[in-house]
């Protein structure tokens, strides 16, 4: 008699709003119906139907702890790659597992016995959803960068500002700056933020009609933002804005004298290296530290011993014998150029997946747009019959155009981000392919970055340098001078080096 093969299904979706209108029916009904054709026993579903950007979902943790209960279910149905994954820590609990991960949509199962190449072609795709939503977030960042540049708030406006229906021309509320203009009369003149909330309340200047008194944390925060004064804030960057000042410079000025009485400067260390912080000592796990250059101008690199006496403290390694064993870590992944084009068919499948969740997402921005903009209508009319008054229309107006911005942003960038999918996924290939080459020609910054990238756990004991190639770069260590499987090398497995 057969034995039963029991699964568990995991169905997930970006957000609530898309699992009750798209795609999580769909999901279920495609691995319902491939367990039953296939004589799967479905023991278990866990349904995701939220943001998971990071590891730590509630229903994919839930289905890892039943998992290590019930020993007999080996088999996680899923729709596809990007459904099970969303950032390399997934990719760790369940990508080198003894579960056999079905992927229903892509027709492929991988487990412990798959090839190096169907390894390979997997974690690519993790590494490809990994980038895309790495893409996603910094289109969108431009796009609130590029408002930014051109002088306009990105979404709700300071105190004392208001937006005018164009949504883009900001002007100062009459209503309110005064309020701003006596906070910074009054704490320019030395008095303490208590002491100026407690001031503007007893010459009743209202900060907001369910509040009338501003908090002293709001306060100090209004009285350093450079917008009254012209100035515009985005990302640590401050541009001109096409606003009006509130205060003037002088005024400004005087007020930020009161702020700096307190401030102290910060001891920094004069010497600092790319590669602190990368190394931990092998034989205690203190981190290692560097000795500024002494007089041959060389870098030594030991133990700090913060745990304790440690042998490895009196143990100074030259730089250039680590340089040395990490760039053959970054060596070791270079791929011959017979490799590229069967990895390239791996990443039009994953494009062809990319394009079909893009669809999804546009879908439901573009409903989650419609229903913002029916609401501003309703919200004006409600406001020309007095159904609601003046202050409220103002202050649901201006958080639902906020909203609508946002998401505007957010199509236009997932649009940016879809045409960028594939070449980008061909560029990471190519950068591969010549990883070493263009790895040797880089400042010691940006061979920081790659190491980042391709390698953790890094260890120094003797003159040794170990290290563990961060999933899915595993699968191209040496790639190219074997065809059969080799030993799993990952974030969990045992380490290596020079």
């Amino acid at each position: 008699m057969e034995k039963i093969r029991k699964a568990v299904i995991y169905a997930r979706v970006s957000s609530e709003e898309q699992g009750d209108k798209y795609s999580l029916p769909a999901q279920l009904d495609l691995l319902r119906t491939y367990a039953i054709n296939n004589s799967i026993e479905v023991v278990k579903e866990y349904v995701e139907a939220e943001t998971a950007k990071q590891a730590g979902r509630h229903k994919f943790n839930e289905m890892l702890s039943f998992l290590k209960k019930h020993k007999d279910v080996k088999i996680i149905l899923c729709e596809k790659t990007d459904r099970l994954y969303r950032n390399f820590n997934d990719y760790v609990e369940v990508g080198e597992t003894d579960y056999d991960l079905y992927f229903v949509k892509e027709g492929t199962i991988i487990n412990r016995n798959s090839s190096s190449h169907e390894k390979l072609v997997h974690g690519l795709k993790v590494l490809l959803a990994k980038n895309f939503i790495d893409n996603l977030r910094e289109e969108t960042q431009k796009g609130r960068k590029k408002k930014a540049e051109q002088g306009y708030f990105i979404g709700q406006v300071p105190y004392g500002y208001k937006k005018l229906d164009d949504k883009k021309t900001t002007i100062i509320d009459e209503e309110k700056a005064p309020f701003v203009r006596r906070a910074f009369e009054l704490y320019a003149s030395g008095m303490s933020l208590e002491k100026v909330r407690d001031t503007l309340a007893e010459e009743k200047y209202v900060y907001q009609p369910a509040r009338s008194k501003i908090s002293k944390g709001q306060l100090g925060k209004m009285l350093q933002n450079v917008c009254y004064v012209g100035g515009l804030k985005h990302a640590g960057v401050i541009y001109e804005g096409k606003h009006p000042h509130i205060v003037s410079q002088e005024l400004f000025d005087k007020a930020q004298l009161s702020f700096r009485k307190d401030n102290k400067p910060l001891k920094r260390n004069e010497h600092s290296h790319a590669f602190l912080g990368l190394i931990k000592c092998g034989k205690c796990g203190c981190a290692v530290t560097i000795e500024p250059p002494k007089r041959h101008g060389y870098i030594y690199y030991h133990c700090t011993g913060s745990k304790g006496a440690c042998e490895q403290k009196r143990k100074n390694v030259r730089e250039e014998k680590i340089m040395a064993q990490l760039d053959n870590a970054v060596k070791a992944v270079s791929l011959a150029s017979e490799h590229i084009e069967y990895i390239k068919q791996g990443l039009k499948e994953s494009l062809k997946d990319k394009k079909e969740y893009s669809e999804e997402m546009k879908t439901r921005l573009n409903a989650e747009i419609k229903k913002i903009e029916s609401r501003l209508e309703q919200l004006y009319l409600d406001k020309l019959d007095g159904i609601i008054t003046l202050e409220d229309w103002a202050e649901k107006n201006q958080k639902w155009k906020h909203d609508l911005n946002n998401k505007r942003i957010q199509l236009e960038a997932l649009q940016n981000t879809e045409q960028k999918y594939y070449e980008e996924g061909v560029r990471i290939i190519e950068t591969l392919k010549n990883a070493y080459e263009l790895y040797i020609q880089q400042p010691v910054s940006e061979k920081r970055k790659m190491l980042d990238y391709l390698i953790s756990n890094v260890t120094l004991e003797g003159e040794k340098v170990s290290y563990n190639y961060n999933l899915p770069f595993s699968y191209f260590v040496n790639f190219s001078k074997s065809n059969k499987k080799y030993a799993r090398r990952d974030s969990n497995s045992r380490p290596f080096g020079s």
